[in-house]
């Protein structure tokens, strides 16, 4: 903590050297420090140790900066939540907008992986407003493949893809073409549109790995044999492609140091082992994908690998591991369902917030539009009526809309809490509130209440010969013919 002490009084005291101007060496430097750091990183932290000794030096901007790079340096170093602290710090010191661009996209982008969603999609929202109000190209650039890697995150695919083409127009290079290539395979995958061929998938991938982004390379192809390997349906051709694949990337993976990558082929490995009816390296490989994601929390290749697991059990008559790697899979796939409303939640709620922002403005200027008129009221006092009555119902007009907005969405989210995901019917909350209005208005006004309840015999034996998967489908389908009756 004392670090980042010293480092918040050498911004203070050195922001009005930016009047006088920026050391050029140190520019030059820090600018080189920031292009080396995703590819070597060595060299990056031995610059950062020397320019410790130049802090006295530094303009304002210089310093930021710095402290930019020393937080991406922890970041890196498995220390996010200090360097999110450190940055949170420092930000409403750095006036300069490339600066606080810079910070804005490194905390979404580590609080978007660590799950903080509703702190990801507010700094990424101020990375590209700060990056709207500066020509700096550079500055732009940062802010624009941010949110594309941290709308990636918060599944915003969509966005994600906006933002990448934004990124690719203002540098059209290949780098900037992979951000793209890679924005929208997620986006593809995230629909329901047929796959596209794997020989496709490979060349688009090796776009990639051409321009240096090797791991978004490893992505692209890891990611569609995935979802190749979770279809229904595989021919043999198509397995024989897989199986190809799985040879020639293999060597790389090896040696990646990302934990979330090994993890992903090491499922697709036990899936595709599965398939082709190796159990026992079906087994190996998912006990691995579970060892290696054991600190990624609930991941797609989590639940691939449990699903396996499973299947290999069954197949192998252990039944004890086949139940308890179904109860894992179902835990974490709900875990996964609620870590995906959070996300949608906490990127509504941001948008809700710039549009009460919007809002806002546009009333405080209405406002002053209103003050205007009155001064003039005394020389035009007839038109001038007519013109404060029509604003006043055009403020009315926007505040019911907004309003009526606001209601829409309150209904929505309070629909969705009160519906059990299973079975489409109330929650025993909901339940509970809408039997006790109707208790309170039969006492009222002294009205007879009937209430039909039905239990379903010999459930727990459905569960424990047929497992929860059954259950749940029994459940389901005896609500479904009750609603029928009804």
């Amino acid at each position: 903590m004392s670090f980042v002490f010293v480092c918040l009084q050498n911004v203070a005291a050195q922001t009005d050297k930016g009047s006088t101007g920026e050391p050029a060496h140190i520019t030059a430097e820090i600018l080189h420090l920031e292009s080396i750091r995703l590819s070597n990183h060595t060299d990056f932290i031995e610059g950062l140790n020397k320019l410790d000794s130049s802090l006295g030096q530094m303009s304002g901007y210089q310093v930021c900066h710095f402290q930019f790079l020393r937080a991406y340096q922890k970041a890196f170093a498995g220390e996010s939540q200090q360097a999110v602290a450190d940055m949170v710090h420092i930000i409403p010191l750095c006036d300069d907008l490339r600066a606080r661009t810079r910070l804005d996209a490194l905390i979404a982008n580590i609080t978007a992986i660590s799950g903080d969603y509703n702190k990801a999609s507010i700094h990424v929202d101020n990375a590209i407003q700060n990056a709207e109000q500066t020509a700096d190209i550079k500055t732009k650039t940062i802010a624009y493949s941010g949110a594309s890697v941290v709308y990636n995150l918060l599944d915003q695919h969509e966005l994600s893809v906006k933002y990448s083409e934004l990124l690719y127009n203002l540098e059209p290079n290949e780098s900037n073409k992979c951000h793209v290539h890679y924005s929208k395979n997620m986006f593809h995958l995230d629909g329901d549109q047929k796959l596209p061929d794997l020989s496709e998938i490979e060349s688009t991938a090796q776009d990639c790995e051409n321009s240096g982004n090797t791991l978004y390379a490893q992505s692209i192809i890891l990611d569609n044999v995935k979802r190749t390997l979770s279809s229904n349906q595989i021919d043999a051709a198509v397995i024989q492609q897989i199986q190809t694949i799985i040879d020639d990337i293999r060597p790389q993976i090896s040696v990646t140091p990302y934990k979330n990558i090994q993890a992903i082929f090491s499922a697709i490995e036990a899936k595709f082992a599965y398939i082709t009816g190796d159990y026992e390296a079906a087994e190996a490989h998912g006990l691995r994908t579970l060892q290696l994601n054991k600190n990624l929390g609930n991941t797609e290749q989590l639940i691939m690998a449990l699903e396996v697991l499973e299947e290999v059990s069954i197949a192998q008559n252990n039944f004890v591991n086949s139940y308890r790697f179904l109860h894992q899979k179902n835990t974490a796939e709900l875990q996964m369902y609620d870590q995906s409303q959070a996300k949608q939640m906490a990127f509504m709620t941001v948008k809700h917030s710039n549009l009460a922002k919007v809002f806002e403005i546009e009333q405080l200027n209405q406002q002053k539009a209103v003050l205007e008129l009155e001064k003039k009221l005394a020389k035009q006092e007839g038109n001038n009526q007519r013109l404060i009555i029509l604003l006043i119902l055009t403020l009315l007009a926007l505040v019911f809309m907004w309003l009526l907005k606001i209601k829409k969405q309150h209904d929505y989210f309070k629909g969705v809490s009160e519906i059990d995901h299973l079975t489409k019917v109330l929650t025993r909350k909901a339940f509970e509130e809408q039997a006790n209005a109707l208790l309170a208005y039969s006492k009222q006004h002294k009205q007879v209440i009937n209430v039909a309840i039905m239990d379903l015999d010999l459930f727990k034996t459905v569960n424990d010969t047929h497992g929860h998967l059954i259950g749940d489908w029994v459940l389901k389908n005896v609500i479904y013919a009750i609603k029928d009756k009804m």
